[in-house]
Parts: C-alpha cells; sequence; structure tokens
C-alpha cells in the first residue's frame, strides 16, 4: 500500500475480505485508495480482535462492531488478542 504509514498490520487472506453488517453487504470495493483522502488512516484505529481472537473493525462515529470475514467464514487472528495480526482464514 504505497503512501500508507505501516503499523505492523498483517492481513493474510485469499478471498475478497468484507465487513459483517446490511450496510456492506452489496458494497462495491474501491480499486486503489487515495492517499490524499485519508481513507485508510480513519479507519485503521478501529481494526481490533475481540477476546476470541475474530478480526473487528468498530465503527469510531457509531461504536457498531464488525466482525471481519471472507466467503469461508470470519477471519480469525493466530493468537493476540486487542489488536491485528496474522489472519488465518483456513484457505491454502
Amino acid at each position: 500500500m504505497r503512501g500508507v504509514q505501516s503499523f505492523a498490520m498483517v492481513l493474510c487472506v485469499r478471498d475478497r475480505v468484507y465487513y459483517e453488517g446490511a450496510e456492506f453487504k452489496n458494497a462495491t470495493p474501491l480499486t486503489q485508495l487515495n492517499p490524499k483522502k485519508k481513507l485508510f488512516e480513519t479507519i485503521q484505529p478501529g481494526f481490533l480482535t475481540f477476546e476470541t481472537r475474530e478480526a473487528a473493525w468498530v465503527n469510531a462515529v457509531t461504536g457498531s462492531k464488525h466482525r471481519i470475514r471472507t466467503k469461508n467464514g470470519v477471519c480469525v487472528a493466530s493468537t493476540l488478542v486487542g489488536c491485528i495480526t496474522f489472519i488465518d482464514t483456513g484457505t491454502d
């Protein structure tokens, strides 16, 4: 991700990744983030893992929690809780 400051976050998947929730069900992904709009920097603080190690994003405005998933299920962190780390979707 050119022009985006690294926070040592790694999300490794082979499938399309999306958030749970009705407002994201038919969302169209952006082809490329515009670094001038700071989109990623705006949502990045909301990425976390639950006690169950499930990856999620919390909307800072509404407080709503959205698990991060693929067609194969919810993305789960290998070990850490309370942060995003390597995500294993169970696909090889």
